[in-house]
């Protein structure tokens, strides 16, 4: 190795370090050893969603079992098939082997490790993009690493990735394999064997998918395929892109674009497969323009300035950033380029407002996916993500030549920053006149105090700006030029942005084992609670608790048990859903009920009519889904006597009369349920756990079908006589052998392309 390359080898491993190390100082609160410096992330989605999500399938895989079924939500739904636990997820997966491996517990320090780890991962991925496009528009190898530097501050650390996706972790997760993505896409178009970057790309494409955001994945999945039809005609060898032949372009999209993401999706069946199936059976299905159409509101647009002032600041870019994305309209060299990042900015931006620009009307008509998702606001990943790369481009300005036909301009701009300064100054003393006059009328909120917090860095920032592009007309002081950009974008983006989704950690544990959940758990048999939210930690706080509850914290959920809860009274509901303890802050009172148990202002009542896990009838009554609940929920109805089937119900017409027995519950853990029964004739086992896709019976190890009865319980029929049957929830096998297969072909295609001559 010559003293040159060792030299560009050092540079690169100090630059990657550096990028590595600012995450754990950005976040330094949330690790540090001193206990009166320790700051936690706040309580939010974090903790009570995806947490308990988590933590089930970690202590499933710890038990040796996949988490194909969740027990302790909603009265039991798909637990792989909520792609928000992540199971699949390679940087979830893992740990929790290792975990499984060593008996440890899974825990909240654990996830959080993982903001950290991502934090890392969008700085190092956006750094190597960025760096490459530079090289790919001609810049020398120390500006193409400065603009690769440029736009891994001003992505990472921008207003969105220190938002919201930090709270809902799985939009963090996916978000930031885009970079590596397009990263992967783009070497393979410019390399001699382009298998192993097609093979990246699709392996980084299906990690998004697996990371558990289906709404960011979308949004990943429409930038590579955009980026993708973009570049592939930019790099047509010995043609431009309008005179390329249209078969040979099609050609090259399908392989260098369809192709890995093809490939991602198989990579990811194991996930996508039962995922989708659930949603076709959740709450999601169904949702009209104004369920949708939510974004930010148009007044949140003085975030790009003066970053949460109306509360929220994902809009947030810094100062330095946008100003340095205008510089790069005058890099000829990209100049295709930048109008592609700039054009897909300007974009995101509008549908991040939703309904409130009509923009988003025509994606919701014409763009798959867009009218079935909610929360448009999460659109803004793009526009973040395009400013960084656009900053990238800019900052080639304060180091590379400008073409001649572009320097009277770029004078111009430099001079207009000056003017936009004064502007800013002279609008300091209107904000302070308003301030001072809030003070002598003694207003309580006083605008003008919180535009003049944010209105001083921007100040600050702005002169640096200034300053910057005057050394640049100067054409002096290349690393000061270097080190003063690096120092504004990280003194402005961690100024603003990194006390976000930082708290006073709890002085206890985020779930607790306080003596009302030791009560629930010490409780014999095989029950559910009907928790109201009330457990420590939250309404999925069974999961963590190992307690059954029909509670739960998910935005999937199963379509037919909300419409069973919206449609039945409480009474019954707790009845049929073999609830037996009710949680309130209220006396609930009336007969049936018994105070059993209270901690604080939590009381716990004891369902004295609950039925059993299961139960025997000898009479079925016939009716439509519309008119189930009504006859379920009528007072003179016996779930015990009888169970109400649809009119397609395979089950044999039972007559009985009287009721019915119930079941013993000999075996029981989540996604296996095995009962022992006596019917005295023909029968139908009522199983409480709802009717899903995948649940198979065997009665006496003889395999039977599974009815659904009781608008969404489970039915299997009994022929006279004691019996075992058993019940488990069993996914297809041929999702995973998909995934199998694709990872299998990556991999003999990589290595194939290495032996190639």
């Amino acid at each position: 190795m010559t003293h040159r390359r060792r030299s560009d080898t050092l540079v690169e491993v100090a630059i990657l370090a550096v990028l590595l190390l600012l995450p754990p100082l950005f976040w330094w609160r949330l690790w540090t050893p001193d206990p009166a410096d320790r700051m936690a992330i706040p309580a939010g989605d974090f903790s009570s969603q995806y947490y308990p999500l988590q933590s089930f399938a970690a202590q499933e895989l710890a038990a040796g079992r996949l988490p194909g079924w969740d027990a302790y939500l909603n009265g039991g739904q798909p637990g792989l098939a909520d792609i928000q636990t992540g199971f699949f997820y390679p940087l979830n997966l893992v740990p929790n082997l290792v975990l499984a491996a060593l008996g440890w517990p899974f825990s909240l320090e654990l996830m959080t490790a993982q903001i950290v780890l991502h934090f890392m991962l969008a700085s190092l991925f956006t750094y190597l993009f960025v760096r490459q496009l530079a090289l790919h528009a001609g810049a020398r190898l120390p500006a193409a690493r400065f603009a690769g530097c440029i736009a891994a501050l001003s992505f990472t650390y921008s207003g969105y990735l220190t938002s919201f996706p930090v709270q809902q972790l799985t939009i963090l997760e996916t978000a930031v394999w885009l970079p590596l993505i397009l990263f992967f896409l783009d070497r393979a178009l410019g390399a001699n064997r382009p298998w192993p970057f097609l093979a990246g790309a699709a392996l980084a494409l299906a990690c998004a998918f697996l990371a558990g955001h289906p709404q960011t994945a979308m949004y990943v999945t429409y930038l590579t395929l955009a980026y993708g039809l973009f570049v592939t005609a930019q790099r047509a060898p010995g043609a431009e892109p309008a005179r390329l032949p249209l078969t040979q372009y099609a050609s090259r999209v399908a392989f260098y674009v369809l192709l890995p993401i093809f490939l991602a999706v198989a990579l990811a069946a194991v996930q996508l497969w039962p995922t989708v199936q659930f949603i076709a059976l959740s709450t999601r299905t169904g949702l009209d323009y104004d369920a949708v159409s939510t974004g930010f509101t148009l007044a949140e647009m003085t975030h790009l300035l003066y970053p949460g002032y109306f509360g929220s600041s994902a809009q947030d870019v810094g100062i330095l950033t946008p100003i340095l994305a205008a510089a790069a309209l005058f890099f000829r060299p990209a100049r295709r380029q930048v109008i592609f990042w700039l054009v897909l900015g300007v974009v995101a931006l509008l549908l991040a407002f939703g309904g409130n620009t009509f923009p988003y009307s025509v994606a919701y008509l014409l763009a798959p996916g867009f009218s079935v998702i909610r929360n448009q606001e999460r659109i803004i990943f793009l526009f973040s993500f395009a400013a960084a790369v656009l900053a990238g481009y800019g900052a080639l300005t304060l180091l590379q030549p400008i073409a001649r036909d572009m320097r009277r301009g770029f004078r111009q701009f430099g001079r207009g920053l000056g003017w936009a300064l004064a502007a800013m100054v002279a609008l300091t003393a209107l904000f302070y006149a308003g301030y001072l006059q809030g003070l002598q009328q003694e207003i309580q909120v006083n605008l003008f105090e919180g535009v003049l917090r944010h209105h001083v860095l921007l100040l600050i920032v702005l002169s640096g700006a200034v300053v910057l592009f005057a050394l640049r007309r100067a054409g002096r002081a290349r690393g000061w030029r270097i080190g003063l950009a690096l120092g504004l974008i990280w003194l402005n983006l961690f100024t603003v942005n990194w006390r976000f989704n930082q708290a006073e950690p709890l002085t206890d544990s985020a779930f607790p084992t306080t003596s009302l959940v030791a009560f629930l758990q010490a409780q014999p048999g095989t029950f559910r609670i009907s928790s109201s939210g009330l457990l420590p930690g939250g309404a999925s706080a069974g999961a963590v608790y190992r307690l059954e509850d029909i509670t739960g914290n998910t935005p999937l959920r199963l379509d037919a048990f909300k419409k069973l809860e919206d449609g039945l009274g409480d009474w019954r509901r707790w009845q049929l859903l073999n609830v037996e303890f009710v949680l309130a802050r209220r006396d609930l009172g009336g007969p049936g009920l018994e105070p059993v148990y209270q901690e604080d202002r939590v009381r716990v009542y004891r369902v004295a009519d609950s039925l059993p896990r299961a139960w025997v009838v000898y009479r079925t009554d016939v009716a439509q889904d519309g008119q189930a609940l009504a006859m379920l929920d009528a007072a003179d109805f016996d779930p015990r006597a009888s169970a109400v089937v649809p009119p397609d119900s395979q089950l044999p017409t039972l007559a009985g009369e009287g009721s019915g027995q119930a079941a013993t519950v000999v075996e029981a853990w989540p996604g296996h349920l095995a009962v022992d029964l006596t019917a005295s004739a023909d029968a139908l086992l009522v199983v409480s756990q709802p009717f899903y896709p995948g649940w198979q019976a065997r009665i006496d190890g003889r395999r039977v079908p599974i009815e659904r009865v009781d608008y969404t319980l489970q039915g299997v029929s009994i022929q006279p006589g004691a019996h075992r049957v058993e019940l488990d929830y069993r996914q297809s096998p041929l999702p995973g052998v998909i995934s199998l297969a694709a990872l299998a072909a990556c991999l003999a295609g990589f290595v194939l392309s290495r032996r190639r001559v």
